[in-house]
């Protein structure tokens, strides 16, 4: 089934991008009617709607595709997968991808109602699901189960396993900050956006510090390491020019048209931050496989002589 989890994942990521599209551009209710059927766009003709409305749509479509993709990733799992907890993380991903839908969906019948706060909370919610599609992911790679071999036994990986989690935490919040400046014109939301990249940036080194010098010759964890700083830094030039194609005209941003730059920098901006979150949370769980200690490996011989003897 990695296979196929790599798939999902990947569908996610296309999701995610038209999401982001449907942000940038203000096309969230392009299409005031919800449900509508995966196949819409061929009922109606396409000389009627407006490049809005074929983006709308096409991420519902989006949608109904990774909900496929995860029901037949959950199922399998479930059968053919001997470790439980795969399978129960297929179930989760199942439920995440159907509280996905539904929020999208509240979001366009409440609208009046709730204005965008539902799309907050909608685009903060997809990050959660994509990170656990991408961590099936990791869980399910022939990799996952390669015990890491440690030069010592004191050295445990204990402060590594707690500071990745720490940084995939820190850069989650992050995105919630960057959640309200895409979808609401909070000052606080703004600022705290702005001043939180830099409390990510050192979480980020910090843990690079640490992978390398933590001993062990685990090379998996530490290319994650170098993607996850590559992102970062190709991150912070996007925030720059997203941030100066918003705010730099002194106009207000939600009256200034959208132009085609705008929406490349802004859609790249919001994935290289879903590549972060994930590629932090492949880390967190990287350093939580199972690990066997050379001290173990090197005197299990010599405890059979002993016992021959």
């Amino acid at each position: 089934m990695r296979y196929w989890a790599i798939l999902t994942a990947c569908a996610t990521v296309a999701l995610l991008a038209l999401g982001a599209v449907v942000t940038t551009f203000r096309v969230g209710m392009a299409d005031p009617i919800w449900p509508t059927v995966p196949w819409h766009l061929l009922l109606i003709s396409w000389q009627e709607p407006g490049p809005g409305f074929l983006i709308e749509h096409s991420h519902r479509l989006a949608g109904y595709i990774v909900g496929c993709c995860t029901i037949v990733l959950a199922i399998g799992l479930w059968r053919y997968q001997p470790r439980r907890l795969l399978g129960w993380m297929g179930v989760v991903c199942l439920l995440g991808v159907i509280a996905q839908g539904l929020l999208g969906g509240f979001r366009v019948r409440l609208n009046a109602l709730v204005g965008t706060d539902l799309a907050l909370i909608h685009g903060c919610f997809a990050q959660v699901v994509f990170a656990l599609l991408v961590s099936v992911a990791v869980l399910t790679s022939r990799g996952w189960n390669t015990p890491v071999r440690l030069k010592s036994a004191d050295d445990d990986g204990s402060q590594l396993r707690r500071w990745s989690l720490w940084t995939a935490v820190l850069v989650y919040c992050q995105l919630i900050l960057g959640g309200f400046v895409r979808h609401t014109s909070s000052g606080l939301g703004q600022r705290s956006h702005l001043l939180f990249a830099f409390a990510v940036m050192a979480a980020v080194v910090w843990l690079m510090k640490i992978v390398f010098a933590a001993p062990r010759s685990d090379g998996r964890l530490t290319l994650a390491a170098c993607l996850l700083a590559s992102f970062v830094m190709l991150q912070l030039v996007l925030g720059v020019e997203a941030w100066m194609v918003k705010y730099s005209s002194g106009m207000i941003a939600d009256l200034k048209p959208i132009t085609a730059k705008q929406g490349v920098v802004r859609t790249a901006h919001f994935l290289v931050g879903s590549g972060i979150f994930a590629t932090a949370v492949v880390i967190a769980l990287w350093t939580r496989r199972e690990r066997v200690s050379a001290i173990r490996v090197v005197s299990a011989p010599a405890s059979r002589l002993e016992g021959a003897a």
